[in-house]
């Protein structure tokens, strides 16, 4: 009766996620950032952003991700994004960065930011009553210097606990936590920093 009571819980948290598992929804995701930025950095080298690649494989770049449904299987219908996803991470990171104050310009660059949006997915967790929703943001960055060497390179996933099903809710923070890990990178730091 418990499993039961549980797959029937995580079905009606889900349903307002899934809406028609066949048909596709935009959604607003709104992100504003909440990043807590500690340490900023005195004086920084020129970073150059470049806008990120998206690299799932999807036809549209708007897609955040396909529709599952209370089995946990991947459906045809998908949540789409206002703009592409790949913008919406781009325009966090040149903000994160620039709160890190680190200087942003294509002009006189020392270094080139690249970065590859690789899986936007989440996980539903189950309990009791309620459904616990992880998103999960994984992109590829790669600094390079002006004479084409990768001089840094990480793969940064983003994760959030969150028990709201709302985008607004759901994938800011997850944002948040990508953009936090890459502007607490002391690899990537040590490289932007001026000494």
């Amino acid at each position: 009766m418990k499993s039961k009571f549980k797959i029937f819980v995580l079905g009606v948290s889900l349903t307002s996620l899934t809406s028609c598992a066949l048909s596709n929804s935009v959604q607003q995701i709104n992100y504003q950032s909440n990043l807590k930025i500690e340490n900023k950095l005195a004086s920084s080298k020129i970073v150059q952003i470049e806008p990120m690649k998206d690299v799932r494989g999807y036809q549209d770049d708007k897609v955040i991700f396909y529709k599952k449904n209370m089995y946990n299987q991947t459906m045809s219908g998908a949540y789409m994004a206002e703009k592409p996803v790949s913008e919406i991470l781009t325009d966090a990171i040149k903000h994160g960065l620039s709160e890190k104050n680190i200087t942003l310009s294509t002009d006189n660059k020392n270094f080139t930011l690249k970065s590859e949006l690789q899986k936007l997915d989440y996980e539903a967790i189950s309990g009791f009553s309620t459904v616990q929703l992880i998103p999960q943001i994984t992109v590829k960055f790669q600094l390079i210097d002006n004479e084409g060497k990768v001089v840094w390179t990480d793969l940064i996933t983003g994760k959030a606990n969150t028990k709201g099903s709302k985008f607004e809710k759901f994938l800011p923070p997850a944002i948040d936590n990508l953009v936090q890990q890459l502007i607490n990178s002391q690899d990537f730091l040590n490289n932007v920093k001026n000494d």
